[in-house]
């Protein structure tokens, strides 16, 4: 299996679909993984304020190869509402979604913008989820192959 097939994959198994939730190897943080053959997939992140922040790594034989570092703020609405169209963003825009893509989805009244760029060895980019015309959340990622 290659590295961005399983992290993908991952990423729909975890947070996207609900799923992965494990005991966190830090108290009071939030931890998912997802495995498969010699691969592991672990999302570690804490919540507060409507702010969260985290790192996504993947581990192939035991070493971490891929990792993105992120960084959200959905205070402008309910925890909910942002887990809705995030879930929805990642499950359908799968293979675009945190990455280094630009790609957007429309659902009701809400817009979401994802713009990325660079490559699998470096990327970055804002997220962010728009009600009309406002801003209402957004979030930071950095992310490159660490091996």
């Amino acid at each position: 299996m290659k590295l961005l097939e399983f992290f993908l994959k991952a990423r729909t198994k975890t947070y996207a679909s609900g799923g992965g939730k494990v005991i966190p190897v830090f108290p009071e943080l939030h931890q998912l993984e997802f495995s498969e053959g010699e691969w592991l997939y672990r999302d570690i992140y804490n919540m507060g304020n409507g702010i969260f922040m985290g790192l996504e790594t993947a581990y192939f034989q035991n070493k971490p190869v891929l990792s993105v570092s992120y960084l959200g703020n959905f205070s402008k609405m309910t925890e909910e509402e942002a887990d809705k169209i995030l879930r929805e963003a990642l499950m359908e825009k799968w293979d675009r979604t945190r990455l280094w893509y630009k790609t957007e989805l429309e659902k009701n009244n809400y817009r979401y913008v994802c713009d990325g760029s660079g490559s699998i060895n470096e990327f970055f980019g804002t997220e962010k989820i728009f009600n009309e015309k406002s801003e209402i959340y957004h979030l930071y990622f950095a992310g490159a192959l660490i091996w």
